[in-house]
């Protein structure tokens, strides 16, 4: 049958469709829900037979803290064994010998005499096995040479000496514990017609470190073991216990004689790790069986190791399985039922806005811009019905769009005038800043012709000082003049270099020698003031390439800066210096720090302090060229400074390149940059 309608063939495309990954979907559901639940399965089988084996384990251990308690009893097991211990002779032959009589005295039949058993500890032994159950069929112990010294029963024999249990015991130094395998009928110590299970200890002396004898319990296998016959898993699951050659030991539902263990099961199963896995044939007329299996390690058999192997019949090991694939056959069959309800209204919702969507574009080829289009689906028909409208508005909004090209090119122009005013703003900076350098250059010129005439004058005054009795303040005076004359001189000088951009010439400097000077001035000035000058200067420091004058005057500039950042505090204000050398790039350099205490420097202007003419001082208190003509000297001795704030106000560091220590340090010649035009 054709399908002739739209809304028709949606709907059958959609469940054909949905139809493909639902199958894909269920299918992949099933083969890993399977995995899943296999392994849920053999991981609780898995989970069964390691308690189980764990129970065996502390099943046995518990025997064997039994035994080892009835060993150290001093009174009634220690001194009768000390006692038998003490009847042989010394000598090795002789006591081998008497071991020997005994032993054929005891075949002979003569097991009452007081001579070959302990009495008293014969009785004792006796209760102790009444106390112990059915479990127990025997307990019996020997002297320090493998011979009876008391037994709660008749053993077959006297001399124990050659049997693997003594060995063992006596191998172990003294803490070995021996735990048999399986015992047949009629083949253990006391020839009984069950399978029984031996415990041996040693018996040590007061001190615990040497053996005197040996205790040996036997026990009744199937009573001994009747928990793993209890386990149950689920209505058809049990346990069942193996030993390493395969032999079936305990088994709730077939004699061993009926079992046949396959060969892939038994691979399977003697493994040292715990596992699970599926068994072909497990042994009890089942096939694709779920089995778990652990190894019962910690007794540490002679023989062979004992395995716990737990089993459940696949029928029920499988339902939960046979569960899943009927749900999983539902949710198919609801799927299809909501794919079909799905693609009903899927192509009813389609078919509507087509219709909408035609009478649309019918109204805007008709000149119709403005009609209105109600599609509310909130899939590709909304949005085609958003774009139709979309294209009516564009029409429309294209002398806006016009105006808008207008404003953004209106914006432009007003962006790039602002441009040009900065850069004319530049140019005037510029301008005065060479004003500035020509006018420091005359002042300088100026200043420097009165000076030559002072310190000639001061020459003179010293001259005759020297040929005259002048007080001696007097000559201090004439010192202290000459020295700031002489500074001055290197100022004018100083500013002559900044401002024609000479050459100036780098001697090696001494850093700290530089820094006392300007503490030595700031003195002066602090003196007055509620500040301090705290110096803290490197022991040694390597000399670096520099103008001394120039770098006084960054250094008193950063002092003087830093005593006007403190002297408005109300408490004391520090101005701390720092030297230290440093590694940079493998190079040595020298650090200067000058920090204070004071305020700091807010984040909006701290970028701006370097700027020429910038000073957050009252007018008139400073000119905003001291950090700007610092940081050109520094640049000039190819150094470098930088300005933070500290945790208590604001530091300076300024880092100078040191001079190499191999060789000869020669006089360097830099030229400085030119400041000004």
């Amino acid at each position: 049958m054709r399908i002739r309608t739209i809304r028709g063939r949606i709907v059958l495309a959609i469940v054909l469709v949905g139809c493909i990954p639902l199958v894909i979907g269920l299918i992949l559901a099933y083969v890993s829900g399977m995995r899943s639940l296999r392994d849920v399965i053999g991981g609780n089988l898995q989970a069964v037979a390691i308690q189980a084996a764990d129970r065996v384990t502390m099943l046995v251990q518990s025997e064997v803290q039994a035994v080892r308690l009835l060993g150290s009893t001093p009174l009634r097991v220690r001194q009768p064994v000390e006692s038998a211990n003490r009847s042989y002779p010394l000598e090795l032959n002789s006591v081998q010998r008497v071991i020997e009589e005994r032993a054929k005295l005891w075949q002979e039949g003569d097991k009452i005499g007081g001579h070959l058993l302990d009495v008293e500890l014969s009785r004792f032994l006796l209760e102790t096995k009444v106390r112990g159950g059915d479990k127990v069929i025997g307990l019996l112990i020997a002297d320090q040479h493998g011979a009876l010294v008391a037994a709660s029963s008749d053993p077959d024999h006297f001399y124990f000496g050659d049997e693997p249990w003594w060995k063992a015991v006596v191998a172990g130094s003294g803490d070995q514990v021996y735990v048999s395998g399986l015992i047949a009928a009629q083949e253990g110590s006391f020839r009984t017609s069950e399978e029984t299970i031996d415990i041996a200890v040693p018996i040590l002396d007061e001190r615990q470190r040497v053996m005197i004898g040996a205790v040996k319990a036997s026990y009744r296998f199937d009573t001994l073991f009747a928990m793993i016959k209890d386990i149950r898993i689920g209505q058809t699951g049990h346990a069942m216990l193996y030993d390493d050659a395969g032999n079936p030991l305990v088994c709730p539902i077939l004699p061993r004689q009926a079992h046949r263990i396959p060969g892939q099961l038994m691979t399977m199963i003697v493994s040292s790790e715990p596992g699970w896995g599926i068994a072909e044939d497990d042994g009890h007329g089942a096939t694709d069986t779920v089995v778990g299996y652990a190894p019962v390690a910690q007794l540490r058999l002679p023989d062979n190791p004992w395995h716990v192997f737990v089993r459940q019949q696949p029928v029920e090991s499988y339902a939960p399985i046979r569960d899943q694939l009927r749900n999983l056959a539902i949710i198919g069959l609801v799927m299809l039922g909501l794919l079909w309800a799905i693609g009903r209204y899927v192509a009813a919702r389609i078919a509507r806005p087509t219709q909408l969507l035609q009478a649309g574009v019918e109204a805007i080829s008709q000149g119709t811009y403005d009609r209105p289009l109600h599609i509310h689906t909130g899939d590709e028909f909304e949005e085609l019905a958003v774009a139709v409208h979309r294209m009516a508005d564009r029409l429309q909004a294209s002398r806006a769009e016009l105006e808008g090209l207008n404003q953004d090119l209106s914006r432009r122009v007003e962006e790039k005038t602002l441009e040009i005013t900065r850069h004319m703003r530049s140019l005037e900076l510029a301008e005065r800043l060479a004003s500035l350098g020509k006018v420091a250059s005359g002042i300088a010129h100026e200043i420097n012709n009165p000076l030559g005439i002072i310190l000639n004058r001061i020459e003179c005054m010293e001259a005759d000082a020297s040929r005259s009795l002048m007080p001696a303040e007097v000559r201090r005076d004439l010192l202290a003049v000459r020295a700031q004359a002489e500074r001055i001189l290197r100022v004018t000088r100083s500013i002559l270099t900044f401002s024609r951009g000479t050459v100036s010439t780098l001697k090696p400097v001494d850093v700290n020698s530089v820094v006392r000077s300007c503490l030595a001035i700031a003195d002066e000035r602090v003196s007055a003031l509620s500040v301090r000058l705290e110096p803290l200067l490197a022991p040694s420091l390597p000399p670096i390439m520099g103008d001394r004058d120039r770098l006084e005057t960054v250094i008193l500039n950063l002092i003087n800066n830093a005593i006007d950042a403190v002297s408005p505090l109300a408490t004391r204000g520090i101005v701390s210096i720092h030297t230290k050398t440093l590694q940079i790039d493998g190079k040595s350099w020298v650090e200067v720090v000058v920090a204070d205490n004071g305020p700091g420097i807010s984040g909006e202007i701290i970028s701006r302090v370097f700027d020429p003419f910038f000073s957050t001082k009252p007018v008139g208190q400073g000119t905003g060229l001291g950090l700007f003509l610092t940081y050109g000297i520094v640049s000039d001795h190819r150094g470098r400074i930088e300005v933070k704030n500290g945790e208590t106000g604001a530091q300076f560091v300024v880092s100078l390149p040191a001079v190499g220590h191999s060789g000869i340090v020669e006089e360097v010649v830099w030229e400085s940059q030119e400041k000004f035009s």
